[in-house]
C-alpha cells in the first residue's frame, strides 16, 4: 500500500484534528478507529467490543478503572492481532486489589502498520516503515459499596511514524506524547442479574476539559504544526445474566457519544457522532463460551476456555480466547485475534 510522505504526515497531523463539522465527524478515524473502535481485550472483542459493565473486563484500567474495585486476586491478560492491511495491534494488563475495597491497574495499548512503503513527491520508494501508536492508561478503584464502585485512570499516548530517516533534508520529529488526560468511572452491580455502567474519557486539565496539544513534526518548522485532539466520550453500559435451558447466557450493549467539539458541553447534534455495541455469550460447555457480537455495522465472533491448574493447594484460574471481526465497511475479514487472561491467588 503505497503512501507518500505528505500523506503519511496528513493522516498523523489531521486524523485526530478537529476543522469544520464534516471533518470532525471523520478525524474520529484516527483516534477512535486505533483505541477506541479496535479495543483492548480479545474476550470483549469476540462480543461486539463490549467491556465496560462486565466486573471480569480485562485490562479493567482501560475499559472501566471501576472494575478495579471488584478485584480478588492479582489478574492479567495478553492480547495479540493481527488484521488486513497490514494493522497489528495487542495490548497488557495487570491489576490487583489493594485491600478490601481499593484495586490498582495497568494497561498498555498497541497499534501499527507492518509495512508501509515511504515514497518521496517524485514517486521514488525510500524504503519501508513500521509506525506504531500506543496508548498507556494507570487505573485506580475504590468499592464505596458492596454493589458499588468508582474509578479513575490516567492515559498518555505516543505515536511514532517511523519516517525520519529517509528525509535528510527535513528536521522530521517521528515520535509525538500527548499530555496526560482523565477517564472517570462508575460501575453498580445491582443484583445477579443486572449492572450497569458510566465511563467518561478523554477529559483533560485544559481549557474546556478538552484533550488538546500540539504535535510539532519538525525541529527546523519547515513542516508545519498542527494540534492533535481527542474527542470528549460518554459511554453508557448494561449487563444481563441469566440462564437458558441451564446454560448460562449473558447480554452486553453500549451507547457512545463522542463529542467532537473544542467545548465543555455542546448540545448541537451536528458535534456529536453517537454508536452503539451489543454483544452475547453463552457457555454451551462446561468452561466453553461461545460469543456473538455488534460493533455499530462490524461483526464478532468470539470463542472461550477456561484452565484450572492445580499447583500445590493453590488452583490457578486461565482462560484462552479467540475473536473473528469483519468490518463491514471495508469488506474485510480479520481471522487472527487471540489472547490469554488469568488469575493469581
Amino acid at each position: 500500500m503505497k503512501k507518500s510522505l505528505v500523506m503519511i504526515l496528513s493522516l498523523s497531523l489531521t486524523g485526530l484534528a478537529m476543522a469544520g463539522v464534516a471533518s470532525k465527524k471523520a478525524s474520529l478515524g484516527g483516534f477512535d478507529g486505533f483505541v477506541e473502535r479496535m479495543g483492548a481485550g480479545t474476550r470483549e472483542l469476540g462480543r461486539g467490543n463490549t467491556g465496560s459493565a462486565d466486573t471480569a473486563s480485562m485490562p479493567a484500567a482501560y475499559w472501566n478503572p471501576a472494575i478495579l474495585g471488584f478485584r480478588e486476586h492479582f489478574s492479567y491478560t495478553l492480547n495479540a492481532e493481527r488484521r488486513d492491511l497490514d494493522r497489528m495491534g495487542g495490548s497488557l494488563g495487570l491489576e490487583t486489589p489493594v485491600g478490601k475495597r481499593m484495586g490498582v491497574g495497568f494497561a498498555m495499548l498497541y497499534r501499527g502498520d507492518l509495512d508501509f512503503d515511504v515514497i518521496d513527491e517524485d514517486d521514488q520508494t525510500l524504503g519501508t516503515a513500521s509506525p506504531f501508536f500506543s496508548m498507556l492508561y494507570l487505573g485506580f478503584a475504590y468499592r464505596a459499596t458492596r454493589r458499588d464502585a468508582f474509578g479513575l485512570s490516567f492515559s498518555m499516548s505516543y505515536d511514532n511514524m517511523d519516517v525520519a530517516e529517509y528525509y535528510d533534508n527535513i528536521e522530521l520529529v517521528d515520535g509525538y506524547m500527548s499530555p496526560v488526560t482523565l477517564n472517570l468511572s462508575w460501575l453498580r452491580q445491582w443484583n445477579k442479574n443486572w449492572s450497569s455502567s458510566v465511563v467518561i474519557r478523554n477529559v483533560s486539565f485544559s481549557k474546556n476539559l478538552s484533550a488538546r496539544w500540539s504535535k510539532n513534526t519538525s525541529t527546523d518548522n519547515s513542516v508545519v504544526s498542527t494540534e492533535g485532539v481527542r474527542p470528549k466520550i460518554l459511554q453508557v453500559g448494561l449487563g444481563y445474566r441469566s440462564n437458558i435451558m441451564g446454560k448460562p447466557v449473558y447480554a452486553w450493549m453500549e451507547a457512545i457519544d463522542y463529542q467532537v467539539a473544542d467545548t465543555l458541553l455542546a448540545f448541537d447534534p451536528q458535534l456529536h457522532v453517537w454508536t452503539g455495541r451489543v454483544g452475547f455469550e453463552c457457555e454451551v460447555i462446561p468452561d466453553g463460551t461461545v460469543r456473538i457480537g455488534m460493533d455499530d455495522l462490524d461483526a464478532m465472533l468470539g470463542l472461550g476456555y477456561k484452565f484450572r491448574v492445580r499447583i500445590g493447594k493453590k488452583k490457578y484460574l486461565f482462560d484462552v480466547n479467540y475473536a473473528l471481526t469483519y468490518e463491514s465497511e471495508a469488506d474485510l475479514w480479520n481471522p487472527l485475534s487471540f489472547g490469554l487472561r488469568g488469575y493469581i491467588p
